[in-house]
């Protein structure tokens, strides 16, 4: 009635009523009529509600209009606008240094980032101390994981502490996380509760996973079944994962199906490969979908699946992408196949760096490859590193390597090998 009658304080805060039941239109009808009358909150409303909806150019004139007016948040609303455009990005930086001049902590914020953006460090760190002083829990983490990163380990624990103690679940999170890398388990855990009792599904996740990984399966699948009721795709993927663990296969599967539809990529490759023997229909389906979302390990298993139904065509763009990602199994396959073209200086950076990265494979092929191209000791070198490991091709390789270098004797010993596991039968 107040709203109808021309008060515009009621018109401003009717359409913020409207606007949180979700009556977009009927909000902005009230905003705009409180705005037109001079209504500065009004103005910061109707803009934000604007810039929502993709209308910019309405949106930059209604919060220009109340930031000239002096409301500080319209200020950092405008710059968060305009910088949607990068060629506008000077003037949003003027716009979030003037409100971080006036104290507002996500103007200093959002200044703090766009200088760490451009290498601006020593700035970007003074206005994230700066708004981590004004009580700021995102800066907090940030400096905390900054310190981190750069090995000040006094100063990162600092920072994790005050977020933790403000009452932020995440920062309580990270404190549990680096109270367990210091291998301080019960504050770790204190930290894990605590940040649990505040509801946050994410946190509750990160509970049951601690438990989980403290051998407290019981208890761990409680906590980790109550984040999935409550709707947390990575606590249905860890508890698909430790049902999986503990033989319940069939629910396994059914949560990493739950996780999968809501878009939990590690879950569709955890289903794809458990259904490869089962349904390989679904199985291609789900090894698709997060190969296609950028999960490298599932285009890797795709191009296997694709493979072993004589679908190669389909499958090497696949193999190509892992291993153009760097994935150390594709990176292996893909040189194989380039090993048995004798297309040798592409495939040995790629068997190289699946070498590094410890495959066994890899170490055999690198060492035929470095055999064919005669490079014998270094060859000799990777073949036993291979053949340690059991690979039954390297030891065939390095058998023929010493006979040719008049090593009958270990020769020998390594056909004695493979005879006393079945690999070979004596003349």
């Amino acid at each position: 009635m107040a709203a109808e009658g021309g008060d515009t304080e009621a018109q401003a805060q009717l359409g913020l009523m409207c606007e949180r039941d979700g009556r977009a239109e009927e909000a902005e009808r009230w905003y705009a009529a409180a705005a037109e009358s001079g209504h500065v909150m009004a103005m910061k409303y109707l803009g934000t509600l604007l810039s929502g909806t993709g209308r910019t150019g309405e949106a930059e004139r209604w919060l220009r209009a109340a930031a000239d007016a002096g409301e500080v948040q319209a200020i950092v609303n405008l710059g968060a606008l305009l910088l949607r455009d990068p060629q506008r990005a000077g003037e949003a930086e003027e716009l979030f240094r003037r409100a971080a001049q006036l104290g507002v902590v996500h103007g200093m914020v959002n200044l703090a980032v766009m200088c760490a953006d451009s290498g601006r460090d020593a700035e970007a760190r003074g206005w994230f101390e700066r708004a981590a002083e004004a009580g700021d829990t995102e800066s907090m983490l940030h400096l905390g994981r900054t310190a981190q990163g750069e090995g000040r380990a006094e100063e990162a624990e600092h920072w994790y502490t005050r977020a933790a103690e403000a009452g932020d679940p995440a920062a309580m999170t990270e404190l549990a996380r680096w109270c367990a890398s210091g291998r301080r388990m019960e504050e770790a855990e204190r930290w894990h509760r605590a940040a649990a009792e505040t509801g946050r599904a994410l946190s509750v996740t990160n509970l049951g996973v601690f438990l989980a990984q403290s051998g407290r399966l019981e208890e761990a699948e409680r906590w980790l079944r109550q984040a999935a009721d409550a709707g947390e795709p990575q606590a249905m993927f860890n508890l698909g994962v430790l049902l999986g663990e503990t033989g319940q296969a069939a629910d396994s599967r059914d949560w990493y199906g739950r996780a999968a539809e809501h878009g939990h990529l590690d879950a569709m490759y955890n289903l794809g490969n458990d259904l490869v023997e089962t349904d390989p229909e679904r199985a291609e389906s789900w090894l698709r979908r997060a190969a296609e979302a950028g999960h490298i390990p599932a285009m890797f298993n795709l191009c296997v699946l694709l493979n072993g139904q004589g679908r190669y065509r389909e499958a090497v763009p696949y193999l190509m992408k892992a291993a153009d990602a760097g994935y150390p199994p594709a990176m292996n396959a893909a040189a194989r196949d380039l090993l048995d073209q004798r297309r040798y200086d592409e495939a040995e950076p790629l068997l190289r760096g699946a070498a590094d990265a410890g495959i066994p494979a890899a170490f055999r092929n690198l060492g035929r490859l470095l055999k064919e191209t005669g490079r014998l000791d270094e060859a000799e070198t990777w073949l036993r590193r291979a053949a340690d490991a059991e690979d039954v091709e390297a030891v065939t390789l390095l058998m023929d390597l010493l006979v040719r270098s008049g090593r009958n004797e270990e020769a020998t010993r390594w056909l004695q090998w493979l005879v006393q596991r079945g690999h070979a039968r004596p003349a």
